[in-house]
């Protein structure tokens, strides 16, 4: 089982983005095993330099939006799950 844990230092998370955005406080869990579909873009011009990524990641049950702070913690977070993600991709350089 593949985990994420997501704090309030790292990112600000946002469950089932899709139908209603609420921001959830706390320490965050995620199974990434149920993992169906992850998107990183970039983050929107009025949140620069307060965030370093918007990422989407698309569970079986529900959905989440993480926006990683620009922050030591948030960018390591966000590396960490680059990362990962690229080792699950056929065609990384």
């Amino acid at each position: 089982m593949a985990l994420i844990r997501i704090t309030p230092n790292v990112a600000m998370v946002r469950m089932n983005a899709r139908e209603h955005l609420e921001e959830i406080p706390g320490d965050f869990y995620i199974n990434l095993d149920t993992l169906v579909e992850a998107r990183m873009r970039p983050v929107r011009a009025e949140h620069d330099g307060d965030f370093c990524a918007d990422v989407l990641l698309v569970m079986e049950n529900k959905t989440h939006e993480f926006l990683f702070r620009n922050s030591p913690a948030g960018n390591k977070a966000k590396d960490a799950l680059t990362l990962y993600l690229n080792g699950l991709s056929i065609n990384v350089d």
